[in-house]
């Protein structure tokens, strides 16, 4: 049988037990966020660095054909950098979907066995 003290108990407790997978998922998702937010830094990084190059383009080749050479190498060169850029926003994610994948499986047993009790 339950007592009154076994309620107030059991009470102090619930918030904590309750709260403990969205404590999980929020950190799992702050750490996507993060990771996220650095990877659009450095994009965006690479972006003005494609930019200033373009713009500087035109002091350092002496002639049309020469502009229009270096200004093909870096736009394919910018090409390949997003292209590696892209693969790593794969990687981000794919990480995500593991880890979140991860905290619910262990999350959602115990969320289960703590309601039944």
């Amino acid at each position: 049988m339950t007592t009154q003290n076994d309620v107030f108990a059991n009470f102090a407790g619930f918030p904590k037990e309750a709260l403990e997978p969205m404590l999980a998922a929020n950190a799992v998702a702050a750490d996507a966020f993060e990771r996220l937010s650095r990877q659009n830094y450095a994009v965006l990084g690479d972006f003005i660095s494609f930019a200033v190059d373009q713009a500087r383009l035109p002091t350092q080749a002496s002639d049309y054909t020469q502009f229009m050479a270096k200004q093909t190498e870096h736009a394919r060169t910018f090409g390949e950098q997003l292209v590696r850029r892209s693969q790593e926003y794969v990687e981000i994610m794919s990480a995500f979907q593991a880890k979140a994948q991860a905290t619910a499986q262990v999350s959602a047993p115990a969320a289960k066995s703590k309601r039944r009790a």
